[in-house]
C-alpha cells in the first residue's frame, strides 16, 4: 500500500493512546507494541522517500519513533493503567507522594482523555514522576492565558526567524571546505587544523546547538499555543522546553538542567528495565549506579541513529552513537576534576554552590568539548543532505523582506 509517512505518525499515535486508555490485557498491549514497532519501521523507511527536505523527514520519523518509544514506557515497562490511573509497575521511584486519585468513571471520553494525556505526556508536567530538572513557568505567565499565549506566540516568532536566518545563511562552499567527513576527527589530525578550522568548528557547535533548540522549542510551543488557546490545558502544563542558559556550568547540567527533558522518563524506565529486569543486577549496586549513565547515553545514541535513518542516513554512517556515547566520558572527567580540587587545600568560602569562576570556567569546557564532539554527529548529517536542503522553514520571510527591498 502507498501512503505518506506523516499516516504511519498519525496511526502510532492513536493506536497507543487507545490501548493505554481502554486495554489492560498485557498479551494485548504486547501484540499491539508489535503493530506499532512494524508502523515506525515502514515510517522511518519512508520518510527520505516522500519528505525531500531533512530536517521534516527526520521531525517525522523523530516523532513517530518518540511516541513508539513513550508506549514501549507506559503501555509496556511501567504499565499505566485506567483502573489505576497510573503505573502499576514501580518502574521509578516518584520524586514525592502519591496523591490519591477519584475513582474513574469508565466513560468513553474518561478513558480517551487518560489515553492520550498519558501518551502525549512526555515530561509527565505536574505528578511525582515529572523530570526533576524541569524548569518552571513564570507566575506570571501561570495565572494569565492571554499573557501566557502572547510570550508563546514570540517564542515561537523567534524560533522561526532563528531558522529562517540559518537556512539563508547556509553556504554550499563552506560546508564543502570544513564540513566534511574527512575533518571529522580532531586529535588524529591536530596538526593539520587550524585557527579558521577550529572556528569553523566551534559556529557548528554553536549551529546545530541553535538549530535543535528552535526546532523543538517552536513544535513544542505550536502545541503548547494550540492547547491552551483552545481549552485543553492550562499555561502551567506547559513548563519552558528548556532550562536557562545560566544553568550551565558543566556537562551533567547542560544534558540534566539546560537540555529538554523529553526522553528523561524513558531512559530512566527503559535502562532500569535493562539493568535490574534483563541483567539482574542488584538494585542500589555500585556497578548498576557506574554503568547507569553509559547505558542511558547508549540508548539515546541507538534512538538518535534510528532518527538519522529516516533522513536517509544509514546506521553504519550515522555519526549519532559516536557522539552521545562519549557523552558520560565528559562527565566523569568532571567528576574526577571536582573530586581532585575538592580535596586541595583552599581558602575562602566552602559552599559546595560553584563560584562565579568555576562557572565560567566550567561553560569554556563544554563549548571546548562540544566543539571537538559534535563534528562527529553533524558532518555525517552534512555529507548525505546537503548544506541547507531546502531549509527548514516552509516560507523564507528574509526572502520576502529582500524581494520588498529590491
Amino acid at each position: 500500500m502507498d501512503y505518506h509517512p506523516v499516516l504511519d505518525l498519525v496511526a502510532v499515535v492513536t493506536l497507543s493512546s487507545l490501548t493505554v486508555g481502554f486495554v489492560s490485557s498485557s498479551f494485548t498491549r504486547l501484540a499491539v507494541l508489535g503493530l506499532l514497532s512494524t508502523l515506525t519501521y515502514v515510517c522511518v523507511l519512508k520518510c527520505p522517500v516522500y519528505i525531500s527536505r531533512s530536517a521534516w523527514a527526520t521531525s517525522v520519523g523523530g516523532y513517530t519513533l518518540s511516541y513508539l518509544w513513550q508506549y514501549l514506557d507506559v503501555g509496556i515497562l511501567s504499565r499505566w493503567t485506567y483502573e489505576k490511573q497510573g503505573p502499576e509497575h514501580d518502574a521509578i521511584k516518584p520524586w514525592g507522594p502519591i496523591p490519591p486519585k477519584a475513582r474513574p468513571d469508565g466513560s468513553v471520553a474518561s478513558r480517551l482523555r487518560f489515553g492520550f494525556g498519558t501518551i502525549f505526556s512526555w515530561r509527565f508536567v505536574g505528578t511525582p514522576y515529572q523530570a526533576r530538572g524541569l524548569p518552571k513557568l513564570d507566575e506570571k505567565l501561570c495565572k494569565s492565558r492571554s499573557a501566557f499565549l502572547w510570550n508563546t506566540f514570540l517564542t515561537i516568532t523567534a524560533c522561526y526567524l532563528v531558522l529562517d536566518m540559518m537556512d539563508a545563511s547556509a553556504d554550499p562552499e563552506v560546508t564543502r571546505r570544513f564540513y566534511t567527513l574527512d575533518k571529522m576527527g580532531f586529535f588524529s589530525r591536530i596538526g593539520d587544523v587550524s585557527a579558521e578550522e577550529l572556528t569553523m568548528r566551534l559556529f557548528a557547535a554553536l549551529g546545530l546547538g541553535a538549530g535543535l533548540v528552535s526546532v523543538q522549542r517552536g513544535v513544542y510551543s505550536i502545541c503548547a499555543f494550540v492547547a491552551v488557546a483552545s481549552g485543553v490545558s492550562d499555561p502551567q502544563d506547559w513548563p519552558p522546553f528548556n532550562g536557562p542558559f545560566t544553568g550551565i556550568h558543566n556537562l551533567r547540567s547542560f544534558w540534566s538542567i539546560f537540555w529538554h527533558q523529553t526522553n528523561t522518563h524513558r531512559l530512566r524506565v527503559t535502562s532500569n528495565w535493562l539493568l535490574f529486569d534483563v541483567l539482574r543486577m542488584p538494585k542500589n549496586s555500585k556497578i548498576g549506579t557506574y554503568l547507569r549513565p553509559w547505558l542511558i547515553f547508549l540508548l539515546s545514541a541507538v534512538f538518535h541513529v534510528a532518527i538519522d535513518a529516516s533522513a536517509g542516513i544509514p546506521p553504519q554512517d550515522s555519526g549519532a552513537m559516536r557522539f552521545f556515547t562519549i557523552q558520560p566520558l565528559g562527565i566523569v572527567i568532571e567528576d574526577l576534576t571536582t573530586s581532585i580540587l575538592s580535596t586541595a587545600p583552599t581558602t575562602g568560602s566552602t559552599s559546595a554552590r560553584p563560584t562565579t569562576i568555576q562557572r565560567w570556567v566550567g561553560r569554556l569546557w563544554v563549548v571546548l568539548w562540544m566543539t571537538w564532539k559534535v563534528p562527529a554527529y553533524m558532518f555525517p548529517v552534512l555529507a548525505k543532505t546537503g548544506s541547507g536542503n531546502k531549509g527548514v522553514v516552509p516560507l523564507s520571510l528574509i526572502d520576502l523582506a529582500a524581494k520588498r527591498l529590491r
